[in-house]
C-alpha cells in the first residue's frame, strides 16, 4: 500500500498547486478575449509555441534526463542538476545570437518587445522546468505546488492591472506572462535551497549518458510540439493570424482536462520509474492505468456536454466561433494524456527511442492531415488532424508498450469506451442529438461500474473503517 500512499500524496500535491491556479487563469480568459484583438492574440500565441519549440533543440531535451538521472542511485542529484544547468546556459546563448542575427537582418518584422518575449519565455520556461523535475526527484512536490500558485496570482494580478488599468494591451499580457514564471522560478530556486545544489564544474563524464539518453528524444519533444502547434502556424499561413487567434482561444477549455490529466501526471511520472515492473505482478500499473484512463474519459466526456456553455462564458462574440473545435481538440487532449502515461513507462523502461518513433510517426501524419483538412474545413481541420494524429501516436504507443511490459487492462473495455467518446464528439461538433451525448456518458460509467465499485469498496475499508 505505500507506493499507493505516495502517489495519492503527490496527487494531492499537485491538486492543490494545478487546479486553484489553472482556475483563476481560466476565469480571466473573459478579460483577454474583451481586450485583445484576435490578431494580437494570435501573434503571442505563435510566439509562445516557437519558444516550446527550441527548447528540446537547444537545449538537447536533457531536461527529459533529468528526472530519470535524478532518480538513479549511481548518480549525484547536484551534479546531474549542474549539468543540465551548463546545458541550459549554452543553449540559451545560441538562442540569444539567432535573435540578434534575425533582429538585424529585419528576417521577420516584429518589435523588439516580441523578441524580448520569446527570450525570456524560453530562458525562464527552461529553468523552471528544469527545477521542477529536480525538486520531484527530491520528494519536495509541496515546493512547486506553492511555486504554482504564486506564479498564478502574479500573473494575474499584472494582468488586471496591465490590461484595465495601465491600458498596456498586448504589451501587459505578455510582461504579465513573464513576470508571473519568473516569481514561479525564483520561488523553486529559493524555497528548494537549489543555490546550494549548483555547481560551476564541467561534468563531461555525466553530461555524455544524460546526452545519450536524452538525444532521441529530440525528435520526440520536437514531434509533441508539431503535433500540438503545428497547426497554429498551418493555420496563420492559410487563414491569416485573426483565425489562428480564435483557434488558440479553442484550446482554453481543453486545458481544464488537460489540467486533470497533469495532476496525476506529475505524480505519476515519479511512481513510473521507482515502481516500474514490467509483468505488474501486483497490478500497481494497470490499476493506475485504468484509473487514469477513466478519469479522463468521464472528464472529456462531461466537458463536451458543457462545451457550448462554457464558450458563452468565456468567449466574446468575435472568439465564439472557437467552440466548433473544441471537442475534437478535447478528444486529442484524451490520447496525449494517455500517449504521455504510457510515455512515462518508456522512460522508466528506457525505451526512448520508441518514445520518438511514436512520436515521429504522429507528427508527419498531422503536418500531412492539418495541410489537407484546413483547406477543406478551415479551423475544424485543424482539430480534426490533431485528434487524429494524437490517436495515432496513443495506438502505436499502446502496441509497443505491450510488449515490453504486461499491465492488468480490460482492454475491450477500455476500447469501446474510447469509441463511444469519439462518437459524442462528432455529435457535439455539429451540435446534434444532445440526449444521445448524455446517454453515451452514462453507458461509459456504466461500462466501468464493477471497477468504480471496487475502488470505492477498497477505499471505505481501507480509510473509513480503520479510522471508525
Amino acid at each position: 500500500m505505500k507506493k499507493y500512499y505516495t502517489l495519492l500524496k503527490n496527487v494531492g500535491i499537485f491538486t492543490i498547486g494545478s487546479l486553484g491556479t489553472k482556475l483563476v487563469t481560466f476565469l480571466l480568459l473573459p478579460l483577454y478575449t474583451s481586450i485583445l484583438s484576435t490578431a494580437d492574440y494570435g501573434l503571442v500565441d505563435v510566439l509562445q509555441s516557437t519558444a516550446q519549440l527550441l527548447m528540446p533543440i537547444l537545449l538537447l531535451s536533457i531536461q527529459d534526463a533529468t528526472l530519470r538521472f535524478c532518480m538513479d542511485d549511481n548518480y549525484k542529484k547536484d551534479d546531474v542538476l549542474s549539468t543540465t544547468i551548463n546545458i541550459l546556459v549554452k543553449g540559451t546563448l545560441v538562442l540569444a545570437v539567432g535573435i540578434i542575427m534575425l533582429n538585424t537582418f529585419k528576417i521577420f518584422n516584429i518589435g523588439v518587445a516580441y523578441w524580448l518575449f520569446l527570450f525570456l519565455s524560453f530562458v525562464l520556461n527552461a529553468l523552471n522546468n528544469c527545477f521542477v523535475l529536480y525538486l520531484k526527484s527530491v520528494d519536495k512536490a509541496f515546493i512547486i505546488a506553492i511555486s504554482g500558485i504564486l506564479g498564478t496570482i502574479v500573473t494575474c494580478v499584472s494582468n488586471i492591472l496591465c490590461l484595465t488599468i495601465f491600458k498596456m494591451g498586448i504589451d501587459g499580457y505578455m510582461l504579465s506572462g513573464i513576470l508571473g514564471i519568473f516569481v514561479q522560478m525564483m520561488y523553486l530556486f529559493v524555497s528548494g535551497k537549489l543555490y546550494l545544489n549548483l555547481h560551476i564544474k564541467n561534468y563531461k563524464n555525466l553530461s555524455k549518458p544524460m546526452i545519450k539518453y536524452s538525444a532521441p528524444l529530440i525528435i520526440n519533444s520536437v514531434s509533441w510540439w508539431i503535433n500540438n502547434a503545428s497547426d497554429r502556424y498551418v493555420v496563420t499561413s492559410l487563414l491569416g493570424v485573426a483565425a489562428n487567434g480564435i483557434y488558440a482561444v479553442s484550446y482554453k477549455i481543453p486545458v481544464i482536462l488537460t489540467t486533470i490529466q497533469s495532476v496525476f501526471y506529475n505524480a505519476w511520472s515519479v511512481s513510473a520509474i521507482s515502481e516500474f515492473d514490467k509483468d505488474d505482478r501486483d497490478g500497481f500499473i494497470g490499476n493506475n492505468y485504468t484509473a487514469y484512463a477513466l478519469l479522463s474519459i468521464v472528464a472529456c466526456s462531461i466537458l463536451i456536454l458543457l462545451n457550448i456553455h462554457i464558450a458563452s462564458f468565456l468567449y466574446s462574440e468575435s472568439f465564439f466561433e472557437a467552440w466548433k473545435c473544441v471537442p475534437f481538440l478535447l478528444v486529442s487532449t484524451f490520447f496525449y494524456g494517455i500517449a504521455q502515461f504510457e510515455g512515462a513507462l518508456y522512460a522508466a523502461a528506457k525505451k526512448t527511442k520508441l518514445i520518438s518513433i511514436t512520436s515521429f510517426i504522429s507528427a508527419t501524419i498531422n503536418i500531412i492531415f492539418n495541410i489537407i483538412l484546413i483547406k477543406i474545413f478551415g479551423l475544424m481541420g485543424a482539430a480534426l488532424s490533431t485528434m487524429f494524429s494524437f490517436f495515432m501516436m496513443y495506438f502505436l504507443r499502446t502496441i509497443f508498450m505491450k510488449k515490453f511490459i504486461t499491465i492488468k487492462v480490460q482492454w475491450k473495455k477500455h476500447y469501446l469506451s474510447i469509441i463511444l467518446l469519439i462518437i459524442q464528439s462528432v455529435l457535439s461538433t455539429f451540435n446534434y442529438l444532445y440526449i444521445v451525448q448524455v446517454i453515451l456518458l452514462i453507458i461509459i460509467i456504466l461500462i466501468y461500474a464493477k471497477y468504480i465499485k471496487n475502488i470505492m469498496n477498497k477505499f471505505y475499508y481501507k480509510f473509513i473503517l480503520k479510522n471508525k
